[in-house]
């Protein structure tokens, strides 16, 4: 079984759990979108694409403030789960994998985001992604993930999970850098952050 079947399985396997999470990771991103909105500089009504899109939660957030929400997720449990959760919400999901190429035309969107899917796979799979971002994005990219700092629960629960938890913080910022042309981070939470990557 190979890297991206062992995830399927996985998240297949845990969408009803994390819809149980839905309404408090609704509200965890309200409060960084209120506190970073504005270093995002989108347009009234942008196009923004998740990918990793899992139940939804974040893009949630941002169709709540108006604009155009496109979600994208190669689980097809968290694409019925997210669907379920943001019913009322306008929001068009597709089931698609980032490291396989997405379905949208270069450049099609204002702001590609991604939220703890890059420490969940591995060097070579994020180094797609991060080049599949930077197709599909205008310019911005966000990616919300852990930052440098460890904790031993995190630890566990990361080694337990089976992804690449310990390279990604560890190198994870470097990784960015070397393909973006800017990065900056923004620390929002005790082990959390956002990096806002500009495309080449």
């Amino acid at each position: 079984m190979n890297e991206l079947d062992k995830h399927l399985r996985i998240f297949n396997f845990i969408a009803p759990v994390y819809n149980r999470f839905f309404r408090w990771q609704v509200s965890n991103y309200r409060n960084v979108l209120d506190q970073y909105e504005q270093y995002l500089a989108l347009p009234p009504g942008g196009k923004v694409l998740d990918i990793g899109c899992g139940t939804g939660a974040f893009l949630y957030c941002f169709a709540e403030r108006g604009y155009q929400a496109t979600g994208v997720d190669f689980a097809p449990s968290m694409i019925r789960a997210a669907q379920k959760s943001t019913r009322k919400m306008e929001i068009d999901f597709h089931l698609g994998d980032v490291t396989k190429g997405l379905d949208f035309p270069d450049h099609d969107f204002d702001l590609i985001i991604s939220s703890y899917v890059l420490h969940g796979i591995g060097k070579d799979l994020r180094a797609t992604m991060y080049a599949e971002a930077s197709r599909l994005t205008k310019g911005k990219v966000l990616f919300y993930d852990y930052n440098q700092r460890r904790k031993i629960l995190s630890d566990i629960v990361e080694w337990a999970e089976g992804g690449d938890y310990f390279t990604f913080v560890r190198d994870g910022e470097k990784e960015m850098r070397a393909v973006f042309q800017d990065v900056v981070r923004h620390d929002v939470g005790p082990q959390t952050a956002i990096y806002l990557c500009l495309a080449q």
